[in-house]
């Protein structure tokens, strides 16, 4: 009986098949202006101290994603490893923090504050998660190539590019390894309760073997005439002035909500 793939592992084949033929709006936005939202995402979600504004940057990127007509069944999947890895270093930073007192163990104490952060931690991982997910599924490999190698120095747009395609290598790889692990009676769950040795070995196996797989692949490229540098077969689409522009100014008002100490910047928290 063939098995199904691990479900908690993003697919790169659906990832580029809406990437490659989606046709929404978001699949036709300025690759550019995506990027910039992005990187703007970023910093909204490591400078506000706000739950609350994190909880709606977090719904807001799930809107978008569903804009785009992706699939919100597998994105809720997907969650499940990023979530699991937040929720494991959250639980040594969230005792005896300020707050009210909620639960209270062998003289740690669980507080409205340590909470407070487990919540805000894991929206802001998730959040970035659901819209790098966006980009990536909505921006044709070819031009995601061009825009890396006009913004990064080389050999830096070529790291970025090989590590991109090597990404979907390493997924494929953990994805066996989930598999092998469900088809022993095993889950993913139950390995990080039961077996987080084990657990955390087999994860480091994967890397090691996606490394030797990248390497031998780095070879076959070189014996096959790569001398450092991708020709871009494809030309970005016009830049938008409009869409550039909207980012732009979303830029400005967050550093004037960061300078200006705005609730949930430094101000009052909300």
């Amino acid at each position: 009986m063939s098995l199904n793939r691990s479900s908690h592992v993003p697919d790169p084949n659906l990832i580029t098949l809406h990437a490659e033929r989606g046709s929404s709006a978001l699949h036709r936005l300025d690759p550019r202006a995506k990027v910039a939202a992005l990187a703007w995402l970023v910093v909204l979600v490591t400078l506000t101290r706000s739950v609350v504004l994190l909880l709606l940057a977090w719904a807001g990127t799930i809107i978008v994603y569903r804009l785009a007509g992706l699939p919100l069944r597998e994105l809720l999947r997907w969650y499940a490893i990023p979530a699991l890895f937040v929720l494991s270093l959250v639980v040594f930073l969230v005792w005896n923090e300020p707050g009210a007192p909620v639960l209270g163990a062998g003289g740690l104490v669980l507080t409205t504050g340590g909470i407070a952060l487990a919540v805000s931690l894991v929206a802001r991982a998730l959040a970035t998660v659901t819209f790098t997910l966006v980009v990536l599924m909505t921006t044709r490999y070819v031009h995601l190539a061009t825009l890396a190698s006009r913004i990064l120095p080389s050999p830096v747009d070529q790291v970025f590019l090989l590590s991109y395609r090597f990404l979907f290598t390493t997924l494929q790889l953990v994805d066996g390894l989930l598999r092998a692990l469900r088809a022993r009676g095993g889950g993913l769950a139950r390995g990080i309760l039961t077996s987080t040795r084990l657990f955390a070995g087999v994860f480091a196996l994967s890397f090691v073997r996606a490394y030797d797989r990248a390497d031998r692949v780095g070879k076959a490229m070189v014996a096959r005439g790569y001398s450092g540098r991708f020709a871009s077969s494809e030309p970005l689409p016009p830049r938008s002035a409009l869409q550039l522009g909207a980012v732009a100014v979303a830029f400005v008002a967050l550093v004037l909500a960061a300078l200006g100490g705005l609730p949930g910047f430094g101000g009052a928290a909300i």
